[in-house]
């Protein structure tokens, strides 16, 4: 259906009009008129996205400078007839582009998941006769049946309901079936506030209806929600984007460093230019990690399968990375930051206001006033106001003890469910209840009346044989208020259970029920109200209808007996996690389709909506973007929110830095007793107001942030750093929000897609939220979500662990060729194959020690770290040059001191020393002095290794004894292979050491390592205090200020100013407005 022809269907007020708008009528289009619709809409069908073909997604893999660094010494290989060398470079290409092919393009499944959830077929009334069709032949205007079990096939106006029930949560959030109606609502009403329409997709779980077509395919709410995950574009991770800059300065690097090497071999060396262009090419390989994209997978493989065991399940390996510097999380309410188990807290009497303890649906709490449990004339009290519920009830309560542990399903509507709980802990036997209280008629709950009626036989039977009738009604009070000529005080409740009757009957106080329904409303809880009335003996109840009930409003009849207020309360467990989330400054924030006064309650009792502000959903629409990005750092829960609204919150919170977060930390972190909620309101003692029912207190004003927000202009473009005083502080620069948002609807897919981290419930997720997001939550609990922060930020460090091991290696690998040639040795102190297997074997087996390192234990209590930081900072650099030339000092050093030539006498005297006590022979060959260079430089890794297990604490402290069983495994298994690699015959060769090595050499490679353990150590214990401040910072200040933007971190985008049509995120999206 064209988008011209989209108009508010659910306002026109009468539905006969909508009939005339559409050119049908109730006997639905004629067959003509059908193909007439049918080439002017085009079929009820998704269009599908464009997918790129396996030769472009290999192209993706393969256009990466990494790559191409790697082929080109491949073919440098392979022209000088090094084939092993090529095969061994070309390997590991195979199996980097193979990781990336795996890990691409699964987005794009997500519009697949939606399409399979349309409905295949419809009944359609045509030409006045009932028929089935396929769903895809639907146009608008066509009249269409539906009934309990089908999938609305499309999006429908309803002209007829009959007790109409319909499961909307894919789309809206709401996890109970909504009610239908044919009434008419405000044109700018949300989504799950239009109960005249139906919508395609979604399931009809009670009643039956009719309805006349009005959006087909692309137009219907289904249709919109698969364009939006269609067009939000994923982009290169920030990891990738790192990888990416670290390339092209190894490019530079290296290739000046060769140019160099080529040509001190030709001009110093007096090499023939073949020997120098080959010698060139060595060192090429040696500087470059080719291990390093097979270290960086395993570091975020090994997170992923951490964290899937903690019932996170990553889809993309990349998004590991983006984990650790998350900055706000957008969560959903039902079922992740709450239990999804309606619970009743409060029961509210004509004399007393009862608190009942316990949430969930396991029966175990108790009833209590003033903090103290119910005496036995109260528990009695209570016991006969609540046997109503139990009665006019259509759910049930059941229970599993097969494996040793009570469980409890609930089988029914929630709030119903949870009204049955409420009776166990009072003590009700409810079966026993319901078998000596039989019911003889009801009256089913339909939404236009809100409420139902079930009238019982109560009592012994009179003398006429019959028994005594009562009628209870359970609903809204709004509604059953006008009903009700009486109530019931609590001393007179017990008189009147089981149906004897009572004389404690007063008239009605309709101001007091008024103001506790408005006392616990606001605070966001769902109330009910339960009321009964004696049968007049002879009336007629069976067939009795809501109307029936209705028409004796002129004179009403019923005696109110209390108040149930009931809420879904949040997790303990989320609680917990937000606090945390608080402290590793995280602001979380919910995003909801429930009300605005039940969002915000959740909100404060979890700690989110510390400022009391709420933005519901049509107040989002009537925003620009500009105020939306003033706004949404400011405001924590969004209440009836449609899918474009979540999408469009991401987004804003997206362009904006980080001012929330550094609120949060600072907050979170206070040692202060007057602590400040994350949206910088002080509270006393940091504990938020709450009533005795353990909810807010009801002073809670709604309102939407202004124009103006809290940002401060200065702000603008600016990103977080920690000051001396521990505290997150603005510092001058680009970063912007890193954002987690999570869902379970189709509704939820584009805000998935389009955050830096979609998070898909696992066991509630629709398929299409899975395939939209890049994890998926086993458990569907918040507090997994902060779990995986924790190991993003320990993968974050022991990738930065495995960059500071390497790129010193790597340069000490070539700085041991280059600085051979300055110092005039003749010969190459490692070859090219030695080099290859350290790249490949010892650096990837030691690599997968510092990548099984644990998390820091302050991991969580320091800030996100700043949105675009390097990981090849300042600390890494001057490792580059500190670690590269102490090994380059140790391995030359090694290589040299074989050679005799030239000795003084005492040296020679020591040579002989030597040979008397290793037997070993003067003027050592140049395999054997090759030997010794290689392990050396081996045995040096790892004490260096060893040490960069911690990044800056010292690694001589009992808890470098334990916590990772990698770390001995690995340098056993690299010391191991070393002594193979020596001293096989055909494998010693391959590697240029035929020879094997003698006792010394051994012992000069072993001493090598504990000088480099020392060594970093102590330059551990300098580094920040000296060092940097004196000589590390300023130099590399000065090379960064100087740095072509071409080496540099692409920038993330300042929305201040920017223009239409054209915004890029480097590490999430691309977003056009």
């Amino acid at each position: 259906m064209e988008d011209g022809t989209e108009r508010a269907w659910h306002a026109i007020p009468d539905p006969d009009e909508v009939l005339r708008q559409l050119n049908t009528s109730r006997d639905g289009l004629s067959t003509e008129q059908a193909a007439e619709a049918l080439a002017k809409y085009g079929r009820n069908a998704l269009t599908p996205p464009p997918k790129p073909s396996f030769w472009m997604k290999l192209w993706a893999q393969i256009n990466t400078l990494f790559i191409w660094i790697l082929f080109i010494a491949a073919v440098v290989s392979a022209g000088l007839q090094a084939w092993a060398d090529m095969g061994l470079i070309l390997g590991v290409v195979v199996i980097n582009v193979g990781i990336g092919l795996f890990q691409e393009g699964k987005a794009e499944k997500a519009a697949d998941a939606i399409k399979a959830m349309l409905s295949p077929t419809a009944t359609v009334v045509r030409n006045g006769q009932r028929d089935t069709i396929d769903a895809d032949l639907l146009v608008p205007g066509d009249v269409v049946v539906i009934k309990s079990g089908d999938k609305v096939p499309a999006d429908l106006r309803l002209l007829e309901c009959s007790n109409l029930q319909v499961q909307e949560a894919m789309l809206t959030g709401e996890s109970v079936p909504i009610s239908k109606n044919t009434a008419a609502v405000p044109a700018d009403v949300g989504l799950g506030d239009r109960k005249c329409l139906a919508y395609s997709a979604t399931a009809v779980s009670a009643g039956q209806g009719l309805g006349v077509v009005v959006a087909t395919g692309d137009s219907a709410e289904i249709g919109k929600i698969s364009k939006m995950v269609s067009e939000v574009t994923s982009g290169k991770t920030n990891l990738l984007i790192q990888m990416e800059v670290l390339a092209r300065w190894l490019a530079c690097i290296v290739g000046v460093i060769s140019l160099a090497t080529f040509l001190l071999a030709l001009l110093h060396a007096h090499h023939s230019a073949g020997v120098a262009f080959q010698t060139a090419v060595a060192i090429a390989v040696a500087m470059i990690p080719a291990g390093l994209p097979a270290l960086v997978t395993i570091v975020l493989a090994l997170g992923t399968t951490i964290m899937a065991k903690q019932n996170a399940i990553v889809r993309q390996l990349p998004c590991m990375e983006t984990l650790g510097s998350l900055t706000v999380i957008c969560s959903d309410k039902t079922g992740t930051l709450t239990k999804n188990e309606m619970t009743v807290v409060a029961v509210r009497s004509a004399g007393n206001l009862y608190k009942v303890t316990g949430v969930g649906y396991d029966p175990k709490g108790t009833f209590q006033i003033s903090g103290e449990d119910l005496s036995s004339d109260k528990q009695a009290c209570v016991q006969a106001l609540l046997e109503g519920t139990v009665l006019c009830n259509d759910s049930a309560l059941t229970t599993d003890d097969s494996t040793g542990t009570t469980i409890y399903t609930p089988n029914g509507a929630p709030t119903e469910v949870a009204l049955i709980t409420a009776a166990l802990k009072a003590g009700i036997n409810t079966d026993a209840l319901k078998k000596t209280t039989p019911r003889v008629a009801s009256v089913p709950f339909e939404s236009e009346h809100k409420f139902m009626a079930t009238i019982h036989a109560v009592g012994p039977a009179t003398g006429s044989g019959s028994q005594r009738r009562v009628i209870f009604v359970k609903g809204a009070p709004d509604r059953l208020m006008p009903l009700c000529n009486s109530q019931l005080a609590d001393d007179e409740l017990e008189t009147i259970r089981g149906g004897h009757g009572g004389s404690g009957v007063v008239p009605l106080q309709p101001e007091f029920w008024l103001t506790a329904q408005e006392q616990l409303s606001s605070q966001g809880l769902r109330v009910l109200a339960i009321c009964r009335a004696e049968v007049a003996p002879g009336e007629n109840v069976v067939g009795m209808t809501a109307n029936d009930i209705l028409a004796r409003k002129s004179q009403p009849f019923l005696t109110l007996m209390g108040l149930m207020a009931i809420l879904d309360p949040p997790r303990d467990e989320a609680i917990a996690a937000v606090k945390v989330a608080h402290r590793a400054g995280i602001v979380v924030k919910m995003i909801t389709g429930d009300h605005a006064l039940t969002g915000l309650a959740i909100g404060r009792m979890l700690g989110i909506a510390g400022n009391g502000s709420v933005i519901t959903g049509p107040e989002l629409d009537a925003m620009s973007d500009e105020q939306l990005r003033l706004v949404a750092p400011t405001c924590n829960v969004f209440a009836r929110a449609s899918p474009e609204n979540k999408l469009r919150i991401v987004r804003a919170l997206q362009s904006v830095p980080p001012v929330a977060a550094i609120n949060a930390y600072n907050n979170a972190n206070k040692k202060s007793s007057r602590a400040t909620s994350p949206a910088g309101e002080e509270s006393t003692n940091g504990m938020l107001a709450q009533t005795s029912l353990g909810v807010p207190s009801a002073d809670v004003k709604i309102e939407v942030a202004g124009d103006s927000g809290s940002l401060a202009t200065s702000s603008y473009g600016s990103d977080l750093t920690q000051g001396d005083d521990g505290k997150m502080h603005h510092r001058k620069g680009t970063g912007v929000n890193v954002v987690a948002m999570t869902g379970d609807g189709v509704n939820d897919a584009p805000a998935l897609k389009a955050a830096d981290i979609g998070v898909a419930m696992g066991i509630t997720g629709t398929d299409v939220s899975k395939e939209a997001a890049k994890m998926v939550l086993a458990d569907d609990n918040f507090a997994t979500i902060v779990t995986a922060v924790r190991e993003g930020r320990r993968v974050w460090d022991n990738l930065r662990k495995i960059l500071l091991f390497n790129l010193p290696v790597n340069f000490a690998q070539g700085g041991s060729i280059f600085w051979a040639f300055v110092f005039g040795l003749h010969d190459m102190p490692l070859t090219a194959m030695q080099v290859l297997y350290v790249n490949l074997v010892t650096a990837v087996t030691m690599g997968i020690m510092l990548a099984a390192e644990p998390a820091e234990p302050t991991v969580m209590d320091r800030p996100p770290r700043r949105p675009g930081k390097r990981l090849l900072g300042k600390l890494i650099l001057w490792r580059c040059i500190f670690v590269t030339h102490l090994l380059v000092i140790l391995v030359l050093g090694s290589f040299y001191w074989g050679q005799t030539e030239g000795l003084s006498l005492a040296r020679r005297r020591a040579e002989a020393f030597n040979v008397l006590v290793f037997g070993e022979i003067e003027g050592l060959s140049l395999a054997r002095r090759r030997a010794e260079a290689f392990n050396v430089l081996v045995f040096g890794e790892i004490g260096y290794a060893m040490t960069t297990r911690f990044i800056k604490a010292s690694t001589l402290h009992k808890r470098a004894l334990h916590g990772n069983p990698w770390c001995f495994l690995s340098i056993g298994l690299t010391a191991a292979l070393q002594f193979f690699l020596t001293y096989t015959p055909g494998v010693s060769s391959f590697l240029h050491m035929g020879e094997g090595m003698s006792g010394i050499q051994w012992a000069r490679a072993l001493v090598s390592m504990v000088i480099v353990y020392f060594v970093v150590e102590f330059e551990k214990a300098l580094v920040d205090p000296v060092l940097m401040p004196l000589l590390v910072r300023p130099v590399l200040n000065w090379v960064e200020k100087h740095t072509p933007d071409w080496l540099s971190m692409p920038k993330p985008h300042k929305w201040m100013g920017c223009k239409k049509g054209g915004v890029v995120r480097y590490n999430s999206v691309t977003v056009r407005e």
